[in-house]
């Protein structure tokens, strides 16, 4: 029989802890409020903390704000940059239950509840028969519990272009579900809602950087004899006005950029590649930092043209982060799987030198191995210009998502297959790294939460499990999308 006594005991309701609240009525709610069959119209209630307890009742506030709380846990059980999730019995009645949720700041609270969500519903959920049921989860006193997390990559980060987004609410939605907090948005033109996303974002908890070229767009698919003096500095006065007219008064949290450097080429005229994008990023940088102070610049480097000259790449102004991309083998590139056993190998190598550049820090790494866009000239078209982010009608999205749910499974596939490797290099880089790196993943996610793009944002949170286990847990929860 299901169970109708629940309550949700809190201490604000405001911030992310509001996000927080309204996904732990919303998720647990549709269990507990309605029988089969019969008609009522009452929702799970929600009662600031000092309210009568019910038999069960979830308590979630950050720790230092709930007395509640204090009774049942003690400060040193929680993580300081992590959460705990704890199922307890009722001390007043047996056969109830307390689930406490509880972090130390907002953003880990609402993870919390994530986790209780995604991860212990269906790691728990009862036996009816010979199968575990988690919609039933709530029919029988709950399991009793007691799971804590701390990231181990403080900044985990999607990449993506900002065109392709067709809802940007359920993107963001999707991205804090998967406990991801940093959106790099590329785009050839601003979008004119960019305030409301970043508002949205913000709401999660989620920075908001925005990308746009430094010579990307300009001369990265010109031949190589149009890299020029006088074309390096209409790139320097391009990018310096489009700062001032279009991001300097955005509440944006940071600007990345991409330049020059994405070709086999070494050297232009003589001169190598890696000198002049290194010359020309820190001059850049330098007017813009006297427009905005402190402004957080995020270097979007492909590897393929400089990996050979890195002590000369070690002289970009430092505040810069360099965010590397196109590293080598799997995970690095766009296949799904390992093709060269000896350049992976290489690649591990490579990667130790990126971690020990510049004394190992502000640097990022970008796996790829997932949805991209359909770059075949005949296919793609570009932003033709200014634009409304995320807000398409639902033909369009329903006609994405169409078009590229065989592509997914393919790509679902083969992370089942062969993630591991990609874990494996994960594993290289938390051994290796000086400092905690920013972990980026490049691919196009909308329309759904892919078993790929789970996989990954779970590893760079948490990869003290080992893959299989980190497959199966990912895989088994409701919101990963199979069509």
């Amino acid at each position: 029989m299901k169970q109708t006594d629940w309550k949700i005991i809190y201490t604000k309701y405001e911030g992310v802890t509001k996000r927080a609240i309204n996904l732990l009525s919303k998720e647990a709610g549709q269990y507990l409020v309605r029988e089969e069959g019969q008609y009522s119209i009452h929702v799970l209630p929600c009662e600031k903390e000092g309210a009568v307890l019910s038999k069960n009742a979830f308590f979630i506030s950050l720790y230092n704000d709930s007395k509640e709380i204090q009774k049942h846990v003690k400060k040193e059980e929680i993580p300081e940059n992590g959460f705990l999730v704890k199922v307890i019995k009722n001390p007043s009645d047996e056969e109830g239950r307390f689930v406490i949720l509880t972090a130390n700041n907002e953003v880990e609270l609402f993870y919390s509840v994530v986790s209780y969500l995604d991860d212990y519903c269906q790691e728990c959920a009862p036996g009816c028969g010979s199968n575990p049921m988690s919609n039933f989860i709530y029919d029988f006193p709950l399991r009793e519990y007691s799971y804590t997390e701390t990231p181990e990559h403080n900044r985990r980060s999607i990449f993506t272009w900002g065109n392709p987004i067709n809802d940007y609410r359920a993107y963001i939605d999707n991205m804090a579900r998967n406990k991801l907090n940093e959106l790099i948005l590329w785009n050839d033109f601003i979008p004119l809602n960019i305030d409301d996303v970043i508002d949205y974002a913000h709401s999660y908890g989620i920075k908001v950087v925005l990308g746009y070229s430094w010579g990307w767009k300009e001369i990265e698919r010109k031949p190589i004899d149009e890299i020029s003096k006088e074309s390096i500095e209409e790139i320097k006065k391009i990018a310096i006005q489009e700062y001032r007219d279009n991001y300097a008064n955005v509440k944006c949290d940071g600007i990345y950029f991409q330049s020059f450097t994405e070709r086999k080429e070494q050297t232009v005229g003589g001169k190598l590649i890696a000198e002049i994008v290194t010359e020309m990023v820190n001059e850049i940088a330098n007017e813009l930092w006297k427009i905005t102070p402190n402004l957080h610049l995020i270097f979007g480097l492909h590897a393929t043209s400089v990996r050979s000259h890195l002590d000369i790449i070690s002289k970009v102004d430092e505040k810069i982060e360099i965010l590397w991309e196109d590293c080598g083998e799997y995970p690095y590139n766009y296949r799904t799987r390992v093709v060269n056993e000896e350049e992976y190998l290489e690649t591990v190598e490579f990667t130790k030198k990126l971690l020990n550049l510049r004394g190992g820090k502000n640097v990022g790494l970008v796996f790829k191995g997932v949805m991209m866009l359909d770059w075949r000239k005949d296919k793609f078209v570009h932003q033709k210009g200014p634009f409304v982010l995320g807000e398409s009608g639902k033909e369009v999205i329903e006609h994405d998502k169409r078009l590229r749910s065989k592509a997914w499974r393919r790509f679902s596939a083969d992370w089942m297959q062969n993630g591991a490797r990609a874990y494996d290099m994960l594993k290289v880089i938390n051994k290796n790294s000086k400092s905690n790196v920013h972990m980026c993943i490049a691919g196009t996610f909308d329309g759904g939460i892919y078993l790929p793009f789970a996989v990954i944002s779970q590893m760079y949170r948490k990869s003290d499990e080992s893959y299989l286990d980190i497959l199966k847990k990912v895989s088994r929860r409701s919101t990963i999308t199979v069509d």
